[in-house]
């Protein structure tokens, strides 16, 4: 780290499994996004399988598995959730994420936040659907969550919790993963 860039300088394994070796662009980040897409599609075709292949491919690249012998399990799941909470944060800029009806309506802030939350409650679902949080996967769900609220701050809590209620399966996965 120099004087000039908070940023922490990882471990070149780490970085090179988050950023890929020619730092063109935050693998980590594109993992929540393919699981979150997916988590979307969740409630109109559930597709385990697909979920599970996104888990699989992302743990079993060879950077990854490199990260985990090299920095450990700690190390890397902090990155991911310093991940999840960059996906999150860009969602409250992005004008793609943000607007409605053929991009014409900008989402409120408050209905931008439940967006988010709902989104995430629909991913834990489906993650917890998938049969898939074993291993190094387990604390995938807890990982998006505290991204989440690290983005909603300071009302993520309730608002999650809002977007929680009646969903037994986005639950269930958060059970998994309290267990691990």
């Amino acid at each position: 780290m120099n004087d000039d860039d908070p940023t922490p300088v990882l471990h070149p394994d780490l970085d090179a499994a988050r950023y890929g070796a020619k730092h063109d662009g935050d693998r980590f980040v594109g993992f929540w996004l393919s699981l979150v897409m997916e988590g979307r599609q969740y409630r109109l075709r559930p597709n385990a399988r697909q979920t599970r292949r996104i888990m699989d491919r992302f743990y079993a690249g060879k950077d990854v598995v490199k990260a985990f012998d090299t920095v450990g399990q700690d190390a890397v799941n902090e990155q991911l959730r310093l991940a999840a909470s960059v996906y999150f944060t860009s969602c409250l800029t992005d004008p793609q994420y943000a607007n409605t009806l053929w991009r014409m309506n900008r989402i409120e802030p408050e209905k931008l936040r439940d967006k988010m939350a709902r989104d995430t409650v629909n991913t834990l679902a489906m993650l917890g659907g998938s049969g898939g949080l074993v291993g190094r996967a387990v604390r995938l769900p807890a990982l998006l969550t505290d991204g989440l609220l690290d983005s909603l701050a300071p009302k993520g809590a309730e608002e999650l919790a809002r977007a929680l209620e009646g969903n037994p399966a986005a639950m269930r996965a958060m059970e998994i993963t309290e267990g691990a």
